[in-house]
């Protein structure tokens, strides 16, 4: 029994966890719990694969908790500005592939403009679409809290490569893998069954390891530093 406890503390020290921790996001789970519960109940549909019920969550919570535990190196305003424009430039991709995002430059819109609000399963919706000749948004509450909660860690670790140190580099380079996320669903069923099949799960896994790697990226950095030869000059 001491073992089991003297792990958990272990564990509560590593990852700073605290009473109020356990109290806050305790609610929130029993909120999102209540939410989903309650939609099923008014909608009276029926539940066929839990997974995706779940997941959504899994990327509105973990990105959630990254952000609020991540705090940008200060650094001046220069540094500031290109960590900014890089991560904009990469928040616009995210968008883009991720099909949260399409401008009328690049492909015909139609004519006229449209705002609806489609209510669908809490995480997945309420999914909101605007749409003119210039523009065209598709808010999926989860998938957007999730490519922000990236472009938030990876505008962190920028501003941490400018300390020298690798970590800010292997944040850039493992946000690359997010990319694999927004890919997988857009592959045709046709010829990737078994991965469109399997194209959520895939996904959730990668932003999941995706957040963990840049969240703890400069730990990471700080061990490869360490395996990384010296050179000799």
């Amino acid at each position: 029994m001491s073992t089991a406890t003297e792990y958990l503390d272990e564990i509560r020290v590593r990852f700073g966890i605290e009473s109020s921790d356990i109290v806050r996001w305790g609610a929130v789970l029993g909120v999102e719990l209540a939410v989903v519960w309650g939609y099923f109940l008014v909608t009276q549909t029926s539940v066929t694969e839990p997974r995706y019920v779940v997941y959504p969550f899994v990327w509105i919570n973990l990105g959630a908790l990254a952000i609020s535990r991540t705090r940008p190196s200060a650094r001046r305003f220069g540094v500031r500005a290109s960590a900014a424009s890089i991560t904009g430039i990469y928040l616009f991709v995210l968008l883009t592939l991720g099909g949260l995002l399409q401008l009328g430059l690049f492909q015909h819109l139609g004519s006229g403009a449209e705002f609806r609000i489609s209510w669908v399963t809490p995480g997945w919706g309420p999914i909101i679409v605007f749409r003119n000749t210039l523009v065209q948004t598709v808010i999926v509450p989860f998938k957007l809290v999730g490519y922000l909660s990236i472009a938030y860690l990876l505008y962190a670790r920028l501003l941490d490569a400018t300390k020298g140190a690798l970590s800010g580099v292997f944040g850039l380079v493992s946000c690359v893998g997010c990319s694999f996320s927004l890919l997988v669903p857009l592959l045709g069923a046709s010829t990737f069954s078994t991965i469109a099949w399997l194209s959520w799960d895939l996904s959730t896994l990668v932003f999941v390891a995706t957040v963990g790697m840049l969240y703890w990226s400069d730990e990471l950095g700080a061990r490869l530093t360490r395996w990384v030869p010296a050179g000799d000059g």
